[in-house]
């Protein structure tokens, strides 16, 4: 029953800026850990929002992670939509609706849903001119944390018979990442808070939710990141690792 969930059937694209497809059904990953805040000029870049953001974030990773959600966002817009290929960076701003409980990037007068997702300097970011029912989200497996311990706190029974039956560590921590992407990807399609979906069967919940197919549910594993993608419309989401820096925008 939830074999197709753990198939890592999503493929994942290494890309340049110049090759990005013109398409707004698209996940676009990059490694921010590699980027100099400081090399940037984000008066030019960002927002007067987006700088007050920035501006207060202490850590650098959440720099970088910042700074790095809002430029992917702005060059997929860019070259998703033609006609947004000339408007300044600066004048792109990204804002969280707290009455759709979206993410949403404004530019011009149109505004157009998004999902970002980051964890431990890896980001990635889509957006859907459409507004359709959608949400990823990627997770670093990680061995040392007591995912077992966690597992049993927070999730399904039935989850944890999962995560506890696989044959070792590795397996074991696959599973469980798997399943918390899973839930976190939900909870972004369907607005609804993370706390809500821990507990819950993931899978029964996607069910529920007419969100269980396999090609709407398609997930992986990268650079030892999980990562999910759920949508309502199945037909031509792609995801791809950018390889280039962003100072070349």
């Amino acid at each position: 029953m939830t074999a197709h969930f753990f198939n890592n059937a999503l493929t994942i694209t290494p890309t340049n800026f110049a090759n990005l497809p013109q398409s707004a059904n698209t996940v676009l990953l990059f490694n921010a850990n590699t980027l100099n805040v400081a090399d940037y000029d984000l008066p030019r870049l960002l927002s007067e929002f987006e700088l007050s953001v920035i501006n207060r974030r202490k850590n650098p990773t959440a720099k970088q992670e910042y700074l790095a959600s809002r430029l992917l966002l702005k060059m997929l817009v860019k070259t998703a939509f033609p006609e947004f290929a000339n408007v300044a960076l600066n004048t792109i701003t990204t804002n969280f609706n707290h009455t759709s409980a979206k993410l949403e990037l404004h530019i011009n007068e149109c505004v157009i849903n998004t999902c970002i997702s980051h964890s431990h300097g890896f980001v990635g970011v889509a957006l859907n001119s459409k507004n359709n029912t959608f949400g990823f989200d990627l997770e670093k497996i990680s061995l040392t944390r007591p995912f077992e311990k966690l597992a049993k706190h927070f999730y399904h029974s039935d989850e944890v018979t999962l995560i506890t039956s696989q044959p070792n560590t590795q397996s074991q921590a696959n599973t469980f990442f798997r399943i918390w992407t899973l839930k976190e990807s939900l909870a972004k399609a369907t607005s609804r808070p993370i706390a809500k979906l821990l507990s819950p069967n993931v899978f029964t919940e996607l069910e529920v939710a007419n969100l269980a197919s396999n090609s709407q549910v398609v997930s992986t594993q990268t650079e030892a990141f999980d990562l999910t993608l759920v949508h309502k419309k199945s037909t031509d989401w792609r995801c791809f690792l950018l390889t280039d820096q962003l100072l070349t925008i």
